[in-house]
């Protein structure tokens, strides 16, 4: 077996300075771009699956978010960059790494199970279970899988071809999606694919405010139709690193001890989510596709903490029968935290319109501190 292939810093700025000498020139026009393809065909390959692939890519979110208490890390995916570099086999064996200036996070999946190798923290840790709410990862930000992702949640929205693209060396065919309901803050997500294979390469979603702008974007920078090999999907653990194991259902007993009432049956007019043996205690998804939303609940500290954040962020202050409560709206994202309640606090979060989660947060079932 080879060993990983690696991607240097100095590659990528070799590649950005010719890509931008060849956009300034007229041999730039010359380089073809993918044909046109029927949108619904150009669908039907992304929600298939990608082909097994190795490449290296970057994530650009501009969604304006401000600093949550313990949520750092997720906010900065939104509101930055992150490069990732990803290796993916099947859909139950891939790795996907972020890499920073300081080092790397690595998160291998493995026949349902998931290990992350934390290189700052010199630690391997093995994931057993999953859960049906969770935070965002860089994984999510990886092409494929985020075409994956927002493709599966709009199946029955209209779709239309774009203007192929270059992307990572390869012509590019492109499609659009966009969202029919009113209520969703995504106008539109735009995804190119290699027409040959269907890999999808770039992923843009637009928020309504300026359709034009996509506050959520992410692009190969290089790919190869290539599987890795099983060493490279293989988590080793160095002999001076700290192995330790966790399970995700871990979870459904941290929120337990939160003592939240469970999830009303609708909210803002829309269905509870059945999630069966999923559930989790107090966490209710509501809606479906982009016009969904999530209720999570928080200790009184931690939502007490994100409404004072979020006041000094330029928050508006949402009028609630008991307690209080904070909205945070990005182009794409809108967040409502309530707090000064018996049983600790709540957040809301979804790409739905702010009035949505207002009326969502008026409607929770609450009783006053005691």
């Amino acid at each position: 077996m080879g060993a990983p292939p690696r991607f240097s810093r100095r590659w990528v700025l070799v590649a950005a300075g010719a890509a931008a000498l060849l956009g300034a020139g007229p041999a730039g026009g010359l380089l073809p771009v993918g044909p046109d393809l029927p949108a619904e065909d150009l669908r039907a390959r992304v929600l298939a699956g990608p082909p097994p692939f190795t490449g290296l890519a970057r994530s650009t979110g501009r969604l304006g978010l401000p600093e949550i208490p313990q949520l750092q890390s997720t906010t900065a995916l939104l509101t930055g960059t992150t490069t990732i570099r990803s290796y993916r086999a099947g859909p139950d064996r891939w790795r996907v790494d972020e890499l920073t200036p300081a080092g790397e996070r690595d998160t291998y999946h493995r026949d349902g199970v998931e290990y992350v190798w934390d290189f700052g923290a010199n630690q391997l840790t093995t994931v057993s279970g999953s859960t049906p709410v969770r935070l965002p990862r860089p994984a999510d930000l990886d092409p494929p899988e985020l075409a994956r992702r927002l493709v599966g949640l709009t199946r029955s929205d209209p779709v239309s071809t774009i203007p192929g693209r270059r992307i990572a060396g390869i012509g590019a065919s492109g499609f659009r999606v966009t969202p029919g309901d009113p209520d969703t803050t995504v106008a539109r997500i735009d995804v190119w694919l290699d027409p040959d294979s269907g890999l999808p390469l770039r992923v843009e979603v637009a928020g309504r405010t300026d359709p034009g702008l996509p506050v959520l974007f992410t692009e190969f920078q290089e790919v190869s139709l290539t599987a890795p090999d099983d060493r490279t999907l293989t988590p080793a653990l160095p002999p001076d690193a700290d192995a330790v194991t966790a399970d995700a259902a871990d979870l459904a007993g941290a929120l337990r001890q939160l003592d939240a009432p469970d999830p009303p049956p609708r909210l803002a007019g829309r269905a509870l989510v059945p999630l069966g043996d999923a559930a989790l205690p107090g966490v209710g998804l509501y809606g479906s596709g982009v016009s969904g939303f999530a209720l999570v609940p928080a200790s009184r500290g931690i939502a007490d903490r994100v409404i004072e954040g979020a006041a000094m962020a330029g928050g508006v202050t949402v009028e609630v029968p008991v307690g209080r409560a904070v909205r945070v709206s990005s182009p794409l994202l809108t967040v409502v935290a309530r707090g000064g309640i018996r049983r600790g606090g709540r957040l809301l979060v979804g790409t739905v319109a702010p009035a949505v989660l207002e009326q969502a947060v008026r409607e929770l079932p609450t009783r006053a501190r005691t």
